[in-house]
């Protein structure tokens, strides 16, 4: 970090870091002994200050709704009809998908979508989960085929009138491919988009005063991509840091010195760390921020969430403020938790069983998140069609399951059977179908099957099997 010559020597970043929260903290000792003209006063200054703030959220309200965006996908777009609202004051789950969009002021490469996370957002429970998605990843895009699925974004950029018709915004064009894309990747329906450029990402962190980031390891790239296609060193220490916009978007972005899915976490942590920012400042501080804030993302930002709308606002900036760090789930498509398929050169094929396993995962929540147990159903039961509705009923519950199967052998009472240590998952299933304790096994018992390949808990369908399990 540059100084001017004669200013003070720089701290260390954990001094820096106290010196803002101390300065947070800071506030002028209360008087004892006010009298009557002091609280007219106290009252007459609090009637401006949420004067100022009702104009400031109404404000904000025409323009944050500038940077909205029609979503071709939707019919009523096409019309000029305005996209459709979300759930009544943020109360349903819905899905977002955050694009972070690459676009060089001379566009000799193209614009591409640089990074793909899905966001669930579960407004009444107070959580939301993160699930990034490397650009390698194939996937089958619409009018295209199996390719990386970065790759859909540019595609119905520069092809949007003749995928979603004339008069389309390229950028929103690549937003609804890119939705769409998802959508058939991971098997859930994306409800809106909201687009960054990387540009906006580093004036939104400036205009925070930077943000906090707990480096958990060194970070050196001997070769970060410039803007004019050169290349710079990039060193961030491990550590307590307060990262600028440009140093915050170089530690997201850098990819030479690990791998796509070290960087997937450090997106994440970035993400997580401007959350923390905007909450520490609290509402008041935000709306003294927002035409600072509004001006950045009016520039950079396009979304088709329905900002215009003083409801939505309300509910994002109260969802904001209640959503702690431990309500956030934070996963990631990677080796670890998902089968590789295939690999053809960079081109990564993922198992699907895995993918849709880790999507029931995060749709799970919190809750959930500390233990992974794999559920198939097998159809003892004799009943044809039986075991994959089940299947499909427990992953609507939030069970991570696999492909359905036979039994070995018909049954007369429905059993769980945990291959491992699941307890808790165990519990939840023995609840839900409400199975005799005597059916329900911690671990195999001796004539028990072989373990499946790849689960964790199996359930044998009995001819007590109860319809309600299949779902309504």
């Amino acid at each position: 970090m540059n100084h001017a010559p004669g200013s003070p020597s720089p701290r260390t970043a954990r001094e820096r870091v106290a010196a803002r929260r101390a300065a947070r903290r800071r506030a002028p000792a209360p008087r004892q002994g006010c009298g009557p003209r002091i609280l007219a006063a106290a009252a007459a200054l609090s009637a401006l200050l949420i004067l100022a703030l009702a104009l400031a959220l109404s404000w904000a309200r025409g323009t944050l709704g500038a940077i909205e965006q029609a979503d071709p996908r939707r019919p009523s777009a096409a019309a000029g009809q305005a996209a459709p609202t979300p759930p009544p004051a943020l109360r349903d789950p819905l899905n977002v998908l955050l694009v972070g969009v690459d676009r060089r002021p001379d566009m000799q490469e193209g614009v591409r979508s640089d990074t793909l996370i899905l966001v669930h957002i579960d407004p009444a429970q107070a959580w939301a989960g993160m699930l990034s998605i490397p650009r390698d990843s194939v996937a089958a895009i619409p009018h295209l085929g199996q390719q990386k699925i970065n790759a859909a974004y540019a595609y119905g950029f520069h092809n949007a009138a003749e995928l979603y018709g004339e008069g389309t915004a390229p950028e929103a064009a690549g937003g609804a491919l890119a939705a769409q894309t998802v959508e058939g990747f991971l098997g859930v329906t994306v409800d809106y988009v909201a687009q960054i450029d990387f540009r906006g990402f580093q004036r939104v962190v400036d205009t925070l005063g930077g943000i906090t980031v707990d480096v958990p390891r060194p970070l050196l790239d001997p070769a970060y991509p410039t803007d004019d296609y050169g290349y710079e060193r990039l060193y961030i220490p491990a550590g307590l840091q307060v990262l600028d916009g440009a140093t915050a978007l170089r530690y997201a972005r850098s990819r030479h010195s690990s791998s796509d899915f070290d960087r997937s976490r450090r997106q994440q942590l970035v993400l997580r760390a401007i959350l923390a920012e905007v909450r520490a400042r609290g509402l008041l501080s935000q709306a003294a921020l927002l035409p600072a804030l509004a001006g950045d993302l009016q520039q950079s930002v396009s979304t088709t969430l329905p900002l215009g709308d003083l409801d939505t606002l309300r509910g994002l900036a109260d969802l904001a403020q209640r959503l702690e760090p431990d309500r956030i789930v934070q996963l990631s498509i990677n080796p670890n938790d998902v089968a590789v398929s295939q690999e053809i050169g960079s081109d990564i094929y993922w198992d699907r069983g895995d993918v849709s396993a880790l999507v029931a995962r995060l749709l799970a929540g919190p809750e959930a998140n500390a233990e992974v147990a794999r559920v198939q159903v097998q159809n003892g039961a004799e009943v044809q069609g039986l075991a994959g509705r089940v299947t499909d009923a427990l992953r609507a519950g939030g069970f991570l399951t696999v492909d359905a199967a036979d039994a070995l052998a018909p049954a007369a009472h429905s059993q769980l059977i945990d291959y491992g240590q699941h307890p808790q998952t165990l519990k939840r299933l023995a609840d839900l179908l409400q199975i005799e304790p005597r059916y329900v096994f911690s671990e195999p018992p001796a004539d028990a099957p072989p373990a499946p390949l790849r689960t964790d808990i199996v359930l044998i369908l009995g001819a007590d099997y109860r319809e309600a399990w299949a779902g309504p």
